[in-house]
């Protein structure tokens, strides 16, 4: 682990920094390579806002979900004026971290992220000073990925506190399609991991986010595609394994908070829902495998919250920040 570590900080010290090309100022992008054999290519973003130089209460690294990249300025300026610093991972093969030629958000194994986590860990560690806290923040897979690296980190005992903001902890299927076709899909994946898997095409819940639809939000739809990017056998295999995990339980060490939704909702048709609950998940499943995840865990539901809570309409959006500050200053 020791060793693990020295090559992350290592790593963390040759990234390549340049000013953000898509939010701009005062976010700075620092690109690296990570995996046994750089292979994989990451880019951590950190938001230098007015409360920088103050004294922090924490450092909080965001993971962003599937079909995602990090875009969300207010969730850093918040960070920012509560006394938090703020960074983003770009995972590899999303966002800024995409390269011509690559299968956006191709993955086969979650563990895949873990090299570029550390290293991330590691520049804001060397960034912020040993003896500022870190805190994890999850969104959908993101909160998957973060619950799983933390799980094989000693169990989080390096992290401060872990924030999941409508974890994918479960496929959002009836109960055949979740306990007989995704298992049996999932050994497939083992055999025939690039094979295709057709689904239709749903925009609602992005119809619910953008400004030009029924949203407030503007992002590049090359890096959130509507409708959501395509999956392959492969890409499910490592989800189904990772849900096993979870679902079996983890002894997370740092008290966990999980907010989702009051409400979920799926239809191909747009319907007012879409504005108020989950178009993505069922937060039943939140609820039911969320508790388990350590020995301290705090359920919140945010009433009227969309899939990621803080790009919800107000005044669910403020309810989720306030849920998240309580908790963070009550925990730190």
């Amino acid at each position: 682990m020791k060793f693990v570590c020295v090559l992350a900080l290592l790593a963390s010290l040759a990234m390549a920094q340049s000013e953000d090309p898509l939010l701009g100022q005062p976010f700075t992008i620092y690109s690296f390579e990570a995996g046994d054999s750089a292979q994989y290519h990451a880019t951590v973003v950190r938001y230098v806002g007015p409360q920088t130089e103050n004294v922090r209460k924490a450092a909080v690294l965001y993971i962003h979900g599937f079909n995602d990249y990090f875009f969300q300025r207010n969730l850093a300026e918040k960070m920012d004026s509560a006394g938090y610093a703020f960074y983003a991972i770009d995972l590899h093969k999303y966002g800024r971290s995409y390269r011509d030629g690559e299968v956006m958000g191709e993955l086969r194994d979650i563990r895949e992220y873990y090299a570029e986590l550390d290293t991330a860990i590691a520049f804001v560690r060397n960034t912020e000073g040993d003896s500022v806290p870190l805190v994890m923040l999850g969104h959908s897979t993101g909160g998957l990925i973060a619950c799983l690296y933390a799980a094989d980190r000693d169990n989080g005992a390096g992290l401060a506190a872990i924030v999941l903001n409508s974890p994918f902890l479960e496929m959002n299927y009836g109960w055949p399609m979740r306990k007989i076709v995704v298992p049996v899909f999932s050994a497939v994946g083992a055999l025939l991991p690039g094979l295709g898997i057709p689904r239709s095409v749903n925009e609602n819940y992005d119809k619910s986010l953008l400004k030009s639809d029924f949203g407030e939000w503007e992002y590049d739809s090359k890096l959130k595609v509507r409708g959501s990017l395509p999956i392959d056998f492969g890409w499910l295999r490592a989800i189904h394994q990772g849900h096993a995990r979870v679902q079996a339980g983890l002894r997370l060490v740092p008290p966990v908070l999980v907010m989702h939704s009051g409400c979920s909702y799926r239809d191909d048709d747009w319907s007012e829902e879409y504005s108020h609950c989950d178009g993505v998940l069922n937060v039943e499943h939140i609820r039911e495998y969320g508790r388990n995840l350590g020995s301290s865990v705090q359920l919140e539901e945010i009433e009227g919250g969309l899939h990621d809570l803080f790009l919800s309409h107000l005044p669910a959006r403020d309810n989720a920040y306030t849920k998240m500050f309580e908790f963070l200053d009550s925990r730190l």
